[in-house]
């Protein structure tokens, strides 16, 4: 349910005077309760403090009075010889003269020798005074046949120690209610094991209702429940180690709670007038202001309606009214501007000015409702991150530009979608003459600050309806085209079905994989397949293989899933998990007294990796083998890819004791001349060449020629594939130094390893 404007500001202003009102009246309550409680219990502490200071008092003047009793001749005469009328005589002459109570002589074994007291009895033992004497006390209290009594104790030494001297004080109601008198406040005592009353300076139904109830009443409690007036503390006279009694000291609160609710009454009067007087200017002000805002909005809805001028007609005397309608008037003159410049940064990319994926979508779908035929090509900027990294991100974002520019050309629509990929749509198909003019056109260098920057792109190409119906699978097919495109190197890949099923098997080898070597499983294992030395006709040399036997995927080819490895960053994982595995195989063969060294293959990405092979310099350590004890292969193309850097990264790993390996040379460029920089010491001829060497003219002659090369660079040359004798034979004499191959030895398993090593004649 709505209210109008007045109404709220009406209960916004009442509530906000009510709760402050509230404020005000709690926060004097409160202070006001303390400030009484505080006098009260200041009252109570002063009351205790005088209770203690006139028992002190008291006490002290017994023990001067008692001093002059024990200091006097005839006193100490009666005692010295016994005489029992002249003790008593000076002792009831003694508590005339103090108003004592009770007052005694007692012998050292505590027995009562002369009493002025009902309570004591000559020939009884007081154990009040072993007590006192027990605990080195000079006073105590104690409570003798229900009557509080304090109890001094004086020795009487003539001139030594013959006798103690008992003087007590009774606490009943006499006593109390001069206390009380001094202290204005009721002094109640109660027996500490069954806290019945002893004495009290009130009535028993009094002493009842204090006992029973809160000793600390609330001004509620007083003033409207009727309840007990008294705040009530217990006290504590220590003179020996506890009472034997309970002292409550209580005192009256109704006449100040009294005075604290007649102030009470006064702030709430008080209160409630100021209340009302607010309540006045609160609906004055309501009214005003919702009079003038009602105004404005009665202008806005002209303005939503498409009726531009004036917001208000009569200008309004609060000035913020004022200004909002100043505001609304400008807004005014601005929202078509700003409405079709959101509309184009909804659609559109800011950098490029091409539409963005949002405004494709809808596109797209809208076209497909249509049933129009559309060719969707993804335009890939291969390495487009490298271009921000090597010529800096305004450079990058220059060549979006040109290439924005460049598309723009053409007919049909074009988006990008985020980063270096850019989306072509047309209803008109391109041909593969016109795709690749398109693409000679977009891998034109771009000048940029005076900077060429060269660029590379790739394309994939879905053809809809027939390959994606809505948006959602456009982008999902687009992706998995893009990704066949990059890894595949190829220029532009169109859309097949088995491409879904080979990216899903790509994203699985992937998943696998890191599974695979985070978890301590089995899957992964080592083969390694035996080189022998042609001129001995011995092993001398194992190649390290890894293989990978995974529970979804089976058997994964080590060409496809070490490919995927570089590609999704895991090769070093991979490496790691190779260098460990083979280390640890060829310290056992080492430790079962074999010679023979092991070759491991090494990426690119290996070889620039300086902690990788520090890492595996630490490994080769720890197992007390030296760095000839493997030899690095590394591929043809690889070293060629980039000869200056390889030559920097083999010599210093050359420095440190390694020996490396052309691995498939003969694949790549077919040449030898870049050999003589490189710190290589053997090559290792592709089985293309080996597998049909007994039979295939060209390929003799191609490894004839390489092993000529080879013996003049004083490179050793390693045949792999050999796969039957006539081949070995050939190769043995045409001065081939190392071979190997399934007529050797198919890979073995580092068991089947040793015993192949035991029984073949090849074997050490």
């Amino acid at each position: 349910m709505q209210i109008s404007l007045r109404q709220s500001l009406f209960r916004t202003l009442l509530g906000g005077i009510f709760i402050a009102s509230l404020l005000i009246v709690a926060g004097v309550w409160k202070s006001a309760n303390n400030l009484v409680k505080q006098n009260i219990s200041q009252d109570i502490a002063v009351t205790e403090k005088v209770l203690h200071r006139l028992i002190e008092d008291r006490q002290a003047i017994i023990k001067n009075v008692s001093n002059v009793l024990l200091r006097s001749y005839d006193f100490r005469q009666a005692v010295g010889t016994a005489d029992l009328p002249s003790i008593q005589t000076a002792l009831e002459s003694y508590a005339s003269r103090i108003n004592s109570d009770v007052i005694a002589l007692v012998n050292l074994d505590h027995t009562i020798v002369a009493s002025h007291s009902a309570l004591f009895k000559p020939g009884e033992t007081l154990e009040a005074s072993t007590a006192l004497v027990a605990k080195g006390y000079e006073s105590g209290f104690f409570l003798i046949n229900d009557t509080l009594i304090q109890l001094n104790l004086y020795k009487v030494e003539i001139p030594t120690l013959r006798y103690y001297m008992i003087i007590g004080v009774e606490f009943d109601e006499t006593l109390l209610q001069e206390l009380k008198n001094l202290v204005d406040a009721e002094i109640i005592i109660t027996n500490i094991t069954d806290n019945m009353p002893i004495a009290s300076t009130l009535s028993p139904e009094q002493v009842e209702s204090v006992l029973t109830s809160d000793p600390t009443p609330s001004w509620v409690d007083v003033t409207f429940k009727q309840k007990n007036t008294y705040i009530s503390r217990e006290v504590s006279l220590v003179s020996m180690s506890e009472l034997p009694v309970r002292i409550t000291i209580a005192v009256d609160v109704s006449d100040a709670f009294q005075a604290f609710t007649n102030i009470q009454l006064s702030i709430l009067v008080l209160t409630l007038v100021a209340v009302l007087v607010a309540l006045g200017f609160s609906m004055l002000l309501a009214r005003n202001v919702s009079s003038s805002v009602s105004n404005l909005v009665k202008a806005v809805n002209r303005v939503a309606g498409g009726e531009y001028g004036a917001t208000l007609d009569k200008p309004s005397k609060l000035r913020e009214i004022s200004e909002l309608a100043s505001a609304v008037d400008s807004m005014q003159e601005s929202i078509q501007h700003r409405e079709k410049h959101i509309r184009y940064q909804a659609q559109h990319d800011v950098l490029t000015g091409l539409f963005n994926r949002n405004y494709v979508e809808g596109y797209f779908d809208g076209k497909m409702s249509e049933n129009v035929n559309l060719q969707v090509v993804a335009i890939t900027i291969i390495g487009f991150r490298t271009t921000n990294d090597l010529y800096g991100y305004s450079n990058g974002d220059n060549t979006l530009k040109a290439l924005a520019t460049r598309l723009l050309r053409w007919p049909g629509t074009s988006a990008r979608l985020a980063g270096g990929e850019i989306l072509y749509i047309t209803d008109t198909a391109l041909d593969e003459n016109q795709l690749e003019t398109l693409k000679h056109i977009l891998e034109q260098p771009v000048e940029s600050n005076l900077i060429s920057i060269p660029v590379k792109v790739a394309m994939a190409v879905v053809s809809c309806p027939q390959d994606a119906t809505n948006s959602e699978e456009l982008f999902r097919k687009v992706n998995i085209v893009t990704d066949e495109a990059i890894h595949s190197n190829a220029w532009c890949v169109h859309y097949r079905p088995e491409l879904e099923a080979k990216y899903v098997r790509r994203l699985t080898i992937t998943t696998e994989l890191k599974r695979a070597l985070s978890s301590n499983q089995s899957e992964l294992s080592m083969v390694y397949q035996p080189k022998i030395d042609l001129s001995t006709m011995k092993v001398c040399s194992m190649e390290a293989l890894i293989r990978w036997n995974n529970d979804t995927l089976g058997f994964v080819p080590p060409d496809e899933f070490i490919t995927i490895a570089e590609q999704a960053a895991l090769i070093e994982q991979v490496t790691t998990w190779v260098m460990q595995q083979t280390i640890a195989d060829l310290s056992y063969f080492r430790q079962k007294g074999y010679g023979f060294t092991v070759a491991m293959n090494l990426s690119t990405q290996d070889i620039q990796n300086k902690p990788l092979l520090d890492k595996l310099v630490s490994m080769l350590t720890d197992a007390a083998l030296s760095p000839d004890a493997l030899e690095l292969e590394i591929t043809e193309s690889d070293l060629v890819a980039d000869a200056s850097l390889a030559i920097e990264n083999l010599n210093s790993l050359t420095s440190r004791g390694f020996h490396f390996a052309i691995d498939d040379f003969g694949t790549g460029y077919s040449s030898l001349a870049y050999l003589k920089n490189l710190p290589v010491d053997t090559i290792k001829i592709d089985k293309s060449f080996i597998l049909s060497l007994a039979t295939d003219d060209n390929d003799k002659q191609i490894v004839h020629t390489v092993l000529g090369l080879a013996s003049a660079f004083d490179l050793k040359v390693v045949a792999e594939g050999v796969e039957d004798e006539i081949s070995l034979n050939i190769l043995k004499e045409w001065g081939c130094d190392i071979a190997q191959g399934f007529f050797i030895s198919r890979p073995l398993a580092k068991d089947a390893l040793e015993e192949w090593l035991e029984n073949s004649p090849l074997g050490e």
